[in-house]
């Protein structure tokens, strides 16, 4: 056994060890909630330090990636191996080789080729500069050397004012003036004073009357056929837009209108009818079935859904029979 010397005693030292221990002992302990405090506190700091390490990394990642998209959008550089030489060319025919032996850069050279191939033609020299890409300190100095050539015309000369005039050393002759279709078109018209009869007259009539064409023509047969027939000219101002002279050329002649049965036909027969329509047209069937027949316009003129200015117009489209 190992003992420590002292003035007073010997002690041993597994004794002295021993108290050590205690008295550390003593000092690091903790309670249970203080430990449990503990563990948190640790828990978040390493969650906060392993949020720091990761922002920095994506920092790091993110001006990786900006770098790279800079150096990506930046433009090419003038090529370097092949000096630019300057010399006469034409835009509409270089090819990307020339151009870019002029000291333009590809996307430049790319973008003037694909204009061409799109259909673009360059009639002067400045048209060049609308390219995109195209810097004016670049232009400038290629402007001098542009060439675009006009290629004569074997066939006409141009004339003062922009017009193609013939040669006088041609021996061709001119060829014969075509009649112009708007003139056909106005000989076929009616002449002044001409009437037509609105019930009987077809398509084809009607498009030979001034201001009439194909359109009107049909609305005027479609609009008749669904009437049962004019009664007066004053009806065709019923349709929309027609000419306010219309009327002059129409009249109605001795054919009487078709009228519609009122106690035969059906709910869609009556309601098909201008005058009529689906209300009008329920109220005659359902007068019909509570006093078993109508007898004349004066008991229509009787229900609410009449007037009787409908009244009036009716008058000649029915029977009552």
């Amino acid at each position: 056994m190992i003992f420590c010397k002292s003035k007073k005693k010997n002690v041993p030292l597994t004794k002295i060890l021993r108290v050590i221990a205690l008295m550390l002992k003593d000092f690091f302990y903790f309670p249970r909630s203080e430990r449990r405090g503990i563990v948190v506190l640790v828990a978040v700091l390493m969650i906060v330090l392993l949020l720091v390490l990761l922002k920095g990394k994506r920092e790091a990642t993110d001006g990786k990636v900006a770098t790279e998209a800079a150096v990506a959008d930046s433009p090419a550089p003038a090529p370097t191996g092949m000096p630019a030489e300057l010399f006469s060319f034409n835009p509409n025919k270089a090819d990307s080789a020339t151009l870019r032996a002029l000291g333009l850069t590809e996307r430049v050279a790319s973008n003037i080729v694909k204009y061409r191939r799109a259909g673009g033609s360059f009639r002067k020299a400045d048209d060049l500069a609308r390219i995109y890409g195209m810097d004016s300190a670049t232009f400038q100095r290629l402007r001098p050397y542009i060439l675009i050539p006009h290629e004569p015309n074997e066939r006409a000369a141009v004339g003062h004012k922009g017009y193609h005039q013939p040669r006088n050393d041609s021996l061709t002759p001119a060829p014969p003036r075509k009649e112009s279709p708007y003139k056909a078109y106005m000989e076929n018209k009616l002449p002044e004073g001409s009437v037509v009869d609105v019930n009987t007259a077809d398509t084809a009539l009607l498009m030979r009357i001034p201001g009439i064409g194909p359109y009107f023509a049909q609305r005027i047969v479609g609009y008749r056929n669904r009437l049962g027939g004019f009664h007066s000219v004053e009806q065709i101002y019923e349709i929309e837009n027609l000419p306010e002279n219309l009327g002059d050329w129409l009249c109605v002649g001795d054919e009487p209108c078709r009228k519609i049965h009122v106690n035969r036909a059906s709910l869609k027969e009556l309601r098909d009818h201008p005058y009529i329509g689906y209300y009008r047209a329920r109220a005659i069937v359902d007068l019909r079935k509570s006093d078993g027949r109508v007898r004349n316009l004066r008991q229509l003129s009787f229900l609410d859904v009449f007037s009787e200015e409908d009244v009036k117009r009716l008058e000649p489209y029915l029977d009552f029979d």
